[in-house]
């Protein structure tokens, strides 16, 4: 932290502008010994300089501590991108003292500085390998500390229980002092436990958003869903029957429309008899709804408004698009009416004489790709986030486990609590280790 720093912060390659970036007590001073200024004065403006020895126009901007990126005092070169200007200037500045920067080193300044938090900085890495608006969208949720709040709210909730409990402890002797009851402190638990699994369930896993958008069929058995696969792929992929019940496992296929493409999926039909088969099929089609993108809430001439609201109550905490598909639609009867009437998109269509494939096949394409319908609550969670919290909720199990049948052990308790805090903590670096640190900025390119 001592010394100071420097790297290329721009795309290397033929470019407009390239950026040398330092930072570091000695930046400034650095910056200054290979330019030449124009101006006399280079403190927050942009001035004109020219390389010494190179008669080039390039820009410098200075930051002050603690108002810069990394909370030390940095300085930025702007030259054209040319990558052997590029290079010479970053010799320069390696042979007047500055160190080359390691993998990550300035938004680990900005942590260790107290910038950011961990899952800030993991969001400006998210922005940096977005491939997609979906993965613009969940690095801007990390980036503005959503992910941080919601640790910050039940770390905070966690740190008080403990310490609640702890005290229980050191004053076990005292009869007269009671800190907390035990039906008080099975409701804060469950409070915590209930949001864990909550987060769980809705949060956006980001290792998903780079894989092909997925559109999902949902609905009774028979209403034509393999039908739809069929027509849409121009392959017969499914089997067709007109026994209910024909599709238990998941079939996919991939739907092209030029540039873009779709996943698309059918699964078992949602049934109201429960046997060992379709419990399994249940827990199978939940996961999968769980990932996937879009919802295609297929119905036909039988299904009933108690059918479809059904429908929707089963898919009511996925936060996705949800689209109304009433196929059969060349059989009267129906919906038509009370579909209308829903604030929801819908469409009739007809797999058996392809009657408006062609339009749900630019609505499958067109939803899909846009941004999904992520409300402010909603957070994305990476590889290491869900880890963390797995770990945090099978912790508050075994407390709550350990409050149910054996509440005269509270050193228990208290050392699961800690175990469930330390791994919250862990998530935007309150608590972590020196290793956690490592692997994570080690996954930054160089002048990051």
């Amino acid at each position: 932290m001592d010394d100071t720093i420097v790297a290329i912060s721009s795309p290397l390659g033929p470019a407009q502008r390239g950026i040398i970036r330092l930072s570091g007590p000695k930046s400034w001073a650095m910056a200054l010994h290979i330019l030449e200024p124009v101006l006399q004065t280079c403190v927050y403006q942009w001035i004109n300089v020219r390389l010494k020895a190179l008669p080039l126009p390039a820009g410098l901007i200075l930051f002050r501590t603690p108002h810069s990126f990394t909370g030390q005092d940095m300085a930025e070169l702007h030259i054209p991108g040319a990558p052997a200007l590029l290079t010479l200037m970053l010799e320069n500045l390696l042979e007047g003292g500055a160190r080359g920067a390691e993998a990550g080193e300035f938004s680990a300044r900005a942590f260790l500085n107290g910038k950011f938090d961990l899952t800030e900085v993991e969001g400006i890495a998210a922005t940096i390998s977005a491939q997609g608006g979906h993965q613009l969208r969940a690095a801007a949720s990390l980036r503005h500390g959503r992910l941080h709040q919601w640790v910050q709210q039940y770390a905070d909730q966690l740190a008080d229980l403990l310490a609640l409990v702890e005290a229980g402890i050191d004053f076990s002797d005292e009869t007269a002092v009671s800190f907390i009851n035990r039906d008080e402190l099975r409701a804060r638990l469950d409070t915590v436990i209930t949001a864990i699994q909550t987060l769980q369930t809705r949060a956006v896993c980001w290792e998903a958003l780079s894989a092909l958008p997925g559109v999902v069929f949902l609905g009774r058995p028979n209403v034509g869903k393999s039908s739809l696969l069929n027509a849409l792929s121009g392959q017969e992929r499914a089997i067709v029957s007109s026994i209910a019940g024909t599709t238990r496992d998941v079939l996919a296929v991939e739907l092209r429309d030029h540039s873009r493409v779709v996943r698309l999926m059918d699964v078992a039909g949602v049934e109201e008899r429960h046997t060992g088969l379709s419990g399994l099929m249940n827990d199978i089609r939940q996961q999968l709804l769980l990932r996937t993108d879009v919802i295609l809430l297929t119905i036909d001439q039988e299904d009933t408004p108690e059918s479809l609201q059904q429908l929707f109550d089963s898919v009511t905490d996925i936060n996705v698009w949800k689209i109304i598909v009433r196929n059969k639609a060349d059989i009267p009867g129906g919906l038509r009416a009370a579909i209308a009437t829903i604030n929801r998109p819908w469409i009739n269509v007809a797999a058996k004489t392809g009657d408006n494939l062609a339009a749900l096949r630019t609505i499958i394409f067109d939803y899909a790709h846009r941004q999904a319908p992520l409300g402010d609550e909603c957070l994305t969670l990476n590889a290491r986030h869900q880890q963390l919290i797995q770990q945090a909720d099978a912790a508050l199990q075994r407390a709550s486990a350990t409050l149910a049948t054996a509440p005269q052990f509270p050193e228990l308790l208290a050392a699961d609590l800690r175990s469930a805090l330390n791994d919250l903590g862990a998530i935007s670096g309150v608590i972590s280790s020196d290793d956690v640190l490592g692997r994570i900025f080690a996954g930054f390119c160089i002048g990051k």
